[in-house]
């Protein structure tokens, strides 16, 4: 079957070539059909990935469900039932290990206490590389290392010893990608490589292991056609779902290597679905995907994704990670600013052109009028010229409606940098004044310290550490905040209550101005939507910001999008 009959069965069609087509047209045709299906394969991945995100919570939920069950089971067994406990708990390690790294580490020395209550040089050899991985994971390389070298090799079957191998290499691979001097690195590489060749000569032929990891090899050593002769079947295999993120999150740093655009997306959003939905919050395929994102100009992708990979960093404690996430976190919001700047000078070009074009209408009605006036005393050309007015006047009213629209536009532009700059004086100013009284205090407190320590009066400086009273002054600083943002929003409570349903309305104690719940959508008002810097600012958990937030919208008479746009659009600054 030749290359045209093939084109013309796939579009599912009887046409008949004519037989001076060319080759060379047809497999256009054929290249065009390819693009194609491999932007809507794009697509579709992309959005399943933005839909997953949208379910994070619920796969979370499953996940704390099923540790919730062990921690149940583990707190009924006796304390004399070591080898069930030592089960129970290693299988919490298991559940937390890429999900919350301090949690995952205390039960790993559980497990490791219980061990060595067993005996067994294997059970202990296994705990202990336990503790490394989640070291690993977390970016603290020298307590990793300092672990695996506890590890007595002798003895232990070759399981343990191809993990052992296999995690020195991992250890040593993050340590090259996160060393800032390329001279470690390029060792750290070395080493990292000779592990892993170590590992690989531990593992059986034709097992996953063995594929994954001579794969891997095949890549890192710039191989990449024969790693992907390596990965691309285990694809095909039932694997898990944490295979399926490992293996994907490869295949899409070697299609990245490779300029593949379609299938780097796709593979590395493959791996970020796999990531989420068995919530493992340490996690790379979704950094990657937002810096590759970032670099092909798809800057609300890359800033949603970059978002997310945050939220996870943080939620697990890898600080590699947050470092990574750090790095291109600005550049995104710096372009996303960019970009609205543009746009709100393409408003303003268009508005002068627009006005431009208003004058010459102007101008040519007028000329139009005159000229009505000198075909007065001819009837028929009299009609002919008030008809052309007609039209000309139709088209100014078109021109003026256009341009009413476009001023509606700017005008909502200029009153929110209006706002903006209100907003930024304002705090500015209070955030000096802030801080010129933090250093008053702390000056006094200083002289008064140096004071006591010269006459060495020990009660003395007591006596001023315990008169220091932080939550007086955390308090004193959120009450100032509250001032500062009243001053800015007079009639806050009253228009953020409109948004509540009549029972559910925030009543004030007397003398409060802002209650925690208020502070925390007074910072959002202020353009603060981010949990964590919330939490940072009002002293609060994470889970605890987004609880209270959970619980106003549900309070709401609209739901989570309209209510925060409402929010927005509701609540006044006083210009």
């Amino acid at each position: 079957m030749n290359l045209s009959t093939i084109f013309l069965e796939a579009q599912g069609t009887k046409m008949i070539l004519h037989p001076g087509l060319s080759r060379s047209f047809i497999l256009l045709l054929f290249f065009l059909l390819i693009f194609s299906r491999a932007s809507a394969q794009q697509e579709e991945v992309l959005q399943e990935l933005i839909q997953t995100i949208e379910n994070t919570a619920e796969y979370d939920a499953g996940k704390i469900q099923r540790i919730n069950e062990l921690k149940v089971e583990l707190k009924a067994q006796p304390m004399g039932e070591f080898r069930q406990r030592f089960d129970l708990t290693r299988a919490l390690f298991y559940e937390y290990r890429i999900f919350k790294q301090d949690s995952a580490f205390k039960y790993a020395l559980i497990s490791k206490e219980l061990a060595e209550k067993l005996g067994g040089e294997q059970l202990l050899a296994e705990t202990t590389l336990d503790l490394a991985n989640v070291c690993v994971s977390a970016g603290m390389f020298r307590e990793a290392l300092g672990y695996l070298d506890t590890v007595v090799l002798e003895g232990l079957p070759e399981t343990t010893r191809f993990t052992y191998f296999g995690l020195l290499g991992r250890c040593y691979t993050d340590m090259a990608e996160y060393s800032s001097i390329s001279y470690f690195s390029r060792r750290y590489e070395e080493i990292a490589e000779d592990y892993h060749e170590k590992a690989l000569s531990l593992a059986l032929p034709g097992t996953w292991d063995y594929i994954m990891l001579h794969g891997y090899l095949e890549y890192k050593n710039a191989n990449l056609e024969e790693a992907l002769n390596d990965l691309l079947p285990l694809l095909e295999k039932n694997q898990d779902i944490r295979a399926q993120a490992v293996i994907n999150s490869v295949l899409g740093d070697i299609y990245a290597q490779m300029d593949n655009k379609e299938k780097t997306i796709f593979h590395l959003s493959r791996a970020s679905i796999a990531d989420i939905k068995s919530s493992a919050k340490e996690n790379l395929a979704m950094i990657r995907l937002a810096e590759f994102l970032f670099k092909e100009g798809e800057i609300k992708l890359a800033s949603e994704f970059i978002k997310k990979a945050n939220q996870d960093a943080e939620s697990y404690g890898a600080q590699q990670r947050k470092i990574r996430v750090g790095a291109i976190l600005p550049l995104i919001e710096e372009q996303i600013i960019e970009q609205v700047e543009t746009q709100r000078q393409r408003l303003y070009r268009q508005n002068i052109m627009l006005s431009v074009l208003l004058v010459f209408v102007l101008v040519l009605a007028i000329v139009t009028y005159l000229q009505v006036r000198r075909l007065k005393k001819a009837r028929r050309a009299l009609v002919e010229a008030h008809h052309d007015l007609q039209v000309k006047n139709e088209q100014v009213i078109h021109v003026n409606e256009e341009i009413n629209l476009k001023n509606i536009e700017l005008n909502s532009v200029n009153n929110k940098l209006l706002e903006a700059n209100k907003i930024k004086e304002e705090y500015i100013g209070f955030f000096f004044t802030q801080d010129a009284d933090i250093f008053e205090k702390f000056k006094e407190f200083k002289t008064r310290i140096e004071e006591n320590l010269k006459k060495e009066n020990l009660d003395g400086i007591k006596y001023l550490a315990n008169s220091y009273d932080l939550k007086r002054e955390k308090k004193k600083l959120l009450r100032n905040f509250d001032e500062a943002f009243i001053k800015l929003f007079p009639n806050f409570t009253e228009e953020f209550n409109s948004l509540l349903k009549d029972e559910e309305k925030i009543r004030m104690k007397e003398g409060q101005i802002l209650n925690k719940e208020l502070r925390i959508f007074a910072l959002m008002r202020l353009g603060i939507n981010h949990n964590e810097i919330i939490a940072q600012i009002l002293g609060y958990s994470v889970n605890s910001i987004y609880a209270y937030k959970t619980k106003i919208r549900k309070k709401s008479m609209f739901d989570k999008k309209d209510f925060d746009r409402m929010l927005l659009e509701n609540t006044r600054l006083k210009l």
